[in-house]
């Protein structure tokens, strides 16, 4: 496992994801990402029924991947994912995806989530029992 990560799911390339050179068409990778962040947040207990999050609503503010080598059909990957910061109204995730049997860096990438009033759609603090849960486990 990567330096200050404690948590990891698999992802199995499958062939719609691939493109017409055979590897991972790039927009997939923010799919397994999603994926590797809500299996992180079910693990920890903090989804509930279809929130993403209990508790509080959350948007996501900023997403980035950068590429490093290519993930083709039927490959075995790993999504390492911890959440890196936890700010006053938004924290971070970050990833790295690799390929199982290779150990080999495939992509690296990161996502800001804002916490808002849903009905204002205003940030607000990003509760307490999030922080300290978070806190515990990173």
């Amino acid at each position: 496992m990567p330096d200050g990560f404690h948590f990891s799911t698999e992802i199995r390339v499958r062939l719609p994801e691939t493109d017409v050179m055979g590897i991972v068409f790039h927009g997939y990778f923010f799919t397994y990402m999603e994926v590797g962040r809500m299996d992180y947040l079910r693990n920890l207990g903090l989804t509930e029924d279809v929130k993403p999050i209990k508790g509080f609503d959350n948007v996501v503010v900023h997403v980035g991947c950068d590429f490093r080598s290519p993930a083709r059909f039927d490959d075995p990957l790993v999504v390492y994912v911890r959440i890196a910061e936890v700010k006053r109204t938004s924290f971070r995730f970050e990833f790295q995806i690799v390929h199982k049997r290779e150990n080999r860096l495939v992509a690296v990438g990161e996502s800001v989530h804002c916490a808002i009033d849903k009905a204002t759609w205003k940030p607000i603090t990003v509760p307490e029992t999030f922080r300290e849960t978070i806190a515990r486990y990173e």
